[in-house]
């Protein structure tokens, strides 16, 4: 046995917790069961060997040359299954990180508003990208000037606008591959609950093992979950491999580039039985009985299948870990924090102990003035051995009889006489649980390990609605957002280009902490500010009421109410009925008016060609203003939104101005009145002819 395995033996020991914890807690060693999958004939056989009974074969693991983890995974999961601590930690994790499913992204939005530019960007570079192939000295630096554009020919607008429509069907047909994809990607379980299945191994030993399963073509179908207590890792092979390896040389197109990789390979021991893996992405043949490499399957068969049948070639294992700098293992994120998990099931078990082995009666029956039977001091140790403990003699007392001694007065008041006393021994008994204070502690440091609230942890102590929300915000923050951008960089970078995905990202999902009464409120004022329109708060308000709305294709929908309410459209809609500008009055002809002269010039006719011009004109700017107001709200461009606002209004402002003037104008003509000379005598006679007004 090497000397890792004897300091292993000196730490752990060969039967941790086997009498002790598991007898004492009452708990049955659990039994993890994860079925092997055999697919048809599309998809490989499965390797991996269903998790049973506990296997103590370290000593199987090293004759096959496998290395020894930092820490008996065995033992961490016990030390999981006991603890007080650690498995609240743990489902905080699994939930928060992996039990919220996840979505699909697209590389590039077709319906975003520079999804052309984009796409041509994208055309560019695969031009680019094959002329640097080619050697074409156009795609060379320029005088090395690293910010010159290389003299390669752009798309033209017709060859965008002919690639998104074929990225429009690709994109469809590339996502419902998707779905159906991770729908069936294990065979008895949801891909969620293999994630979380995963996450739990990898907190708890700091090792999770999916194999990955190809179907005929090579390409990947389907994942298995594999125990990570029955694997271990062999040592590097010194040889390298030289591998195909999926690069993006544009947004939407991969590139092969040829690349050198040392792989290693994996064994897995269970119940006597061996089996070995491959790396994933390991191109090589590898025997899933001796763990030889073969040039060929054919090779494979004919070397071993003369031993009886032939074995199947090694499946993938993809290894997730929570890092180590000084193992190809992980190691998981509270081992330094385990004398706090092992000093909280100690004293989790003295508190337990406590009923069962009661030490201390409640009392006591005392006799003075003589002395003991002769079988007193037996009963007593009977009594307090077997007899005291356990809840249903909780409340026993203990009775000691006495002889009187020889010469006892028998006179009641003698001080020598014989007595009998009840002594209460409560002071002397444990009243409450001892080493909370302790507890309590090594609990916050093992949730410290984790960066983990109290909230998050079940403990709602000393919390309100600001300090849950800034606790759960932090934790968001810093520990589960970074967990999941790690997962879905693999996702992206190793399982996509496999999977020949090159239009969507696969993106986790959050938790979602929302107010529905918060959020109301919030669109009640975005819609009054003409930010969002009724259509959008509609379906902002799905998530809010969890339900889907009947789907609206009215024109108010897509309007802002202030300036539906200003008659404000965009250029495409038309009005809705009994909005249409009334026509104007044309004017009343006087039938006293001289006959116009042909030759004079005619400026009333002139002026009024220059109002209804100028209505005109102001009519279109406003118009030209509202629809740049929408276009402005629907890319909620608020510094926009206020500056088109601004100009409406001054117009409006002017147009109340000029209106206000003409309004005068008339009036004052109107008042006009004809003044005739008269001479003093006919303005006498006209003047006694006139009738003064009553009360003159």
């Amino acid at each position: 046995m090497s000397t890792e395995s004897t300091e292993h033996d000196e730490v752990w020991g060969d039967d941790w917790g086997d009498a002790d914890v598991v007898s004492v807690a009452g708990i049955a060693d659990p039994v993890a069961l994860v079925k092997a999958h055999i697919v048809g004939s599309d998809v490989q056989p499965s390797n991996v060997t269903p998790a049973g009974d506990r296997d103590r074969g370290n000593h199987i693991f090293e004759e096959v040359g496998a290395l020894l983890p930092p820490y008996p995974p065995e033992i961490l999961v016990k030390l999981w299954e006991h603890s007080n601590s650690l498995r609240q930690n743990v489902d905080a994790y699994a939930v928060n990180i992996d039990g919220h499913g996840h979505r699909f992204e697209p590389v590039i939005d077709l319906d975003a508003d520079d999804a052309e530019e984009r796409v041509s960007d994208s055309m560019y570079l695969e031009r680019l990208a094959e002329a640097e192939a080619s050697g074409d000295p156009a795609a060379e630096d320029q005088d090395g000037d690293p910010y010159a554009v290389p003299e390669i020919e752009p798309p033209t607008a017709a060859e965008v606008r002919e690639r998104m429509k074929l990225l429009d069907r690709a994109m469809r047909l590339e996502r419902a591959r998707l779905d159906s994809f991770f729908e069936f990607a294990c065979l008895d379980q949801s891909f969620v609950a293999l994630r979380k299945e995963t996450r739990e191994d990898k907190e708890i030993m700091g090792n999770g093992y999916w194999e990955v399963l190809r179907n005929a073509g090579g390409k990947i179908a389907q994942f298995n979950h594999v125990p990570a207590f029955t694997m271990r890792l062999l040592p590097l092979d010194k040889t390298p491999v030289e591998v195909s390896v999926q690069v993006k040389r544009a947004p939407l197109t991969y590139d092969t580039i040829k690349a050198f990789r040392r792989f290693r390979r994996f064994v897995q021991i269970h119940e006597g039985r061996k089996c070995y893996f491959k790396e994933f992405g390991d191109p090589r043949v590898i025997s899933s009985r001796t763990g030889k490499v073969y040039a060929s399957p054919e090779d494979l068969e004919r070397e071993e299948g003369d031993q009886g049948a032939a074995p199947p070639p090694a499946t993938e294992i993809l290894h997730f870990r929570v890092r180590s700098p000084r193992s190809p293992y992980g190691v998981p994120r509270w081992i330094g924090n385990l004398l706090a998990v092992l000093g909280s099931r100690q004293a989790e078990e003295v508190n337990f102990l406590y009923f069962e082995n009661k030490g201390v009666p409640p009392l006591a029956l005392l006799v003075s003035g003589g002395h003991l039977a002769k079988d007193a001091t037996k009963k007593i140790e009977d009594f307090v051995e077997n007899r005291l403990k356990g809840r249903q003699n909780f409340h026993k007392i203990l009775i000691v009889q006495a002889i009187p001694a020889k010469g006892a007065a028998l006179d009641a008041n003698d001080a020598s006489r014989t007595r009998i006393e009840i002594v209460p021994l409560m002071q002397a008994q444990q009243s409450d649980a001892l080493f909370q204070n302790y507890d309590e502690r090594n609990i916050d440091k093992v949730g410290m390990s984790f960066r983990l609230p109290r909230l998050l942890r079940g403990d709602i102590r000393d919390f309100n609605r600001a300090t849950a929300d800034a606790a759960l915000e932090f934790t968001e923050m810093q520990v589960f957002d970074p967990e999941r951008s790690d997962f879905d960089w693999f996702i992206n970078r190793k399982l996509f280009p496999e999977l020949g995905i090159r239009f969507w990202h696969f993106r986790s999902n959050a938790a979602t902490t929302r107010n529905p009464i918060d959020l109301a409120g919030i669109l009640e004022k975005l819609v009054k500010a003409s930010i969002l329109t009724p259509g959008e708060a509609r379906e902002l308000a799905e998530g809010i009421f969890n339900r889907n709305f009947k789907k609206l294709e009215d024109l108010w929908t897509r309007i802002p109410p202030e300036l539906l309410k200003a008659g404000i459209l965009p250029d495409d809609a038309e009005p809705p009925p009994g909005t249409e500008p009334e026509p104007e009055p044309e004017p009343d002809e006087d039938p006293d008016a001289p006959e116009p002269d042909p030759d004079a010039p005619e400026p009333a006719e002139e002026d009024e060609e220059k109002a209804k011009k100028k209505r005109r004109t102001d009519r279109d700017k406003r118009t030209r203003l509202g629809a740049r107001y929408a276009e402005a709200v629907k890319q909620r461009d608020l510094r926009k939104l206020a500056r088109e606002l601004v100009q409406l209004r001054s117009i409006m402002l002017e147009e109340e101005k000029r209106e206000a003037v003409t309004a005068a104008n008339t009036t004052r003509d109107a008042d006009n009145v004809e003044i005739v000379e008269l001479a003093p005598e006919e303005f006498a006679q006209l003047v006694t002819a006139t009738p003064a007004p009553e009360g003159s």
